[in-house]
């Protein structure tokens, strides 16, 4: 079995806490006074997390400022608990923004006055931290419309013009397997792939990212990005006084994958996540429209785009059938496969130009044609 001292995931090693919901009220007892009334784990990929509401009728002097929404405690996986100042600098980035105008969660204190802690859970180091629990709809839920997916990319592109002012030491040398340029390192991971057609399509893309992308990359623009803007993390709200598909971005949660990497890989990311959504890779350019509107795209960035989606979802896959394999309980690690992530990647790269329809993942012209009729 691998060990565990490297930054990057190696094949053979299970992160994810290994933990029950005794041990779930006990440490949100010892480290923030709260006496558990309700708890629910909610869906995590490595990391463990726990919505948790306070007994009214206990009163604890810990907490200043009560949430009247509830709690997550946060549980990390072994190896993002190795690096605190990742820990410190998602803590800064989540206070950076709530007080910008962006509805995302807050930590709180521990008793010991400290944003996080770490404890030995199951003979494993695990950073426990507190965070506000933000209510809300989440995206995947909410009607599947061009709006709402232009709305998202102006969204992600405020989000990161704001993080633009936003610097921490931290994560300038991050590494972590969900992080595009690890793309080449999926070929430690592939061998979970059993079908020959799907492995010979993943391992083509992983090709191309490494002679396609990784020369380039000194020529994109950088900056923080959230990294991660996945139909699980993005929370919409109804508009007052819409109709019943009338919805708006409400916020973002989670920011597990934050880092110092490309602006382009940012809105690929999302292009991606909204695109599995619907199973069409025309939504992407609708994504790219909000987005550009807001942030220009270069246009040499434009032209990596097709490849960036590609190996996201090809990431997404390898490492979802590699963390279902440490922990076959977990089906949330597979809700790319799970929403037909194969098929729209062979859709994504079988697509042929045809002159009397819009090529689904020319997204430039598909954004230039949205932004003409709105």
């Amino acid at each position: 079995m691998a060990e565990q001292n490297s930054s990057l995931l190696e094949p053979g090693v299970n992160i994810r806490p290994v933990i029950d919901q005794d041990g779930v009220k006990m440490l949100a007892e010892r480290l923030y006074g709260i006496c558990v009334l309700e708890l629910k784990e909610l869906n995590g990929y490595d990391d463990k997390n726990f919505h948790i509401k306070e007994d009214p009728n206990v009163k604890n002097p810990l907490i200043m400022t009560h949430c009247p929404n509830g709690y997550v405690l946060k549980i990390m996986n072994a190896m993002d608990s190795q690096n605190l100042a990742v820990v410190e600098a998602q803590n800064e980035i989540m206070n950076f923004l709530s007080t910008r105008s962006v509805t995302c969660p807050k930590p709180i204190r521990n008793v010991f006055g400290h944003m996080f802690s770490t404890e030995i859970i199951n003979n494993k180091q695990h950073v426990v931290r507190l965070l506000e629990y933000v209510p809300g709809e989440l995206i995947k839920d909410a009607p599947k419309t061009e709006a709402l997916f232009y709305q998202l990319g102006e969204f992600v592109a405020n989000l990161d013009g704001k993080l633009q002012n936003f610097n921490h030491s931290g994560l300038v040398s991050r590494e972590h397997m969900w992080m595009l340029t690890k793309v080449p390192e999926l070929d430690k991971f592939k061998y979970v792939i059993k079908d020959q057609d799907k492995l010979d399509l993943a391992e083509e893309v992983i090709e191309e990212f490494k002679y396609a992308v990784v020369p380039r990359l000194d020529e994109l623009e950088k900056g923080v990005i959230h990294g991660d803007f996945n139909e699980m993390n993005v929370l919409v709200a109804k508009k007052p006084g819409g109709g019943s598909s009338d919805y708006r971005i409400a916020g973002i949660i989670d920011f597990g994958d934050i880092q110092y990497s490309y602006y382009v890989f940012e809105v690929a990311i999302a292009m991606t996540y909204m695109m599995l959504l619907t199973g069409d890779p025309r939504t992407g350019g609708y994504v790219l429209a909000g987005y550009t509107v807001t942030r220009r795209l270069p246009d040499d960035e434009y032209r990596l785009l097709k490849i960036l989606v590609s190996a996201r979802l090809v990431q997404s896959l390898i490492l979802g059938a590699y963390a279902k394999e440490q922990d076959p309980n977990n089906t949330y690690v597979i809700s790319t496969e799970k929403a037909n992530g194969w098929e729209l990647l062979r859709k994504i790269r079988k697509s042929k130009p045809n002159p009397e329809v819009t090529d689904p993942t020319d997204w430039k012209t598909i954004a230039n044609e949205y932004l003409t009729r709105s």
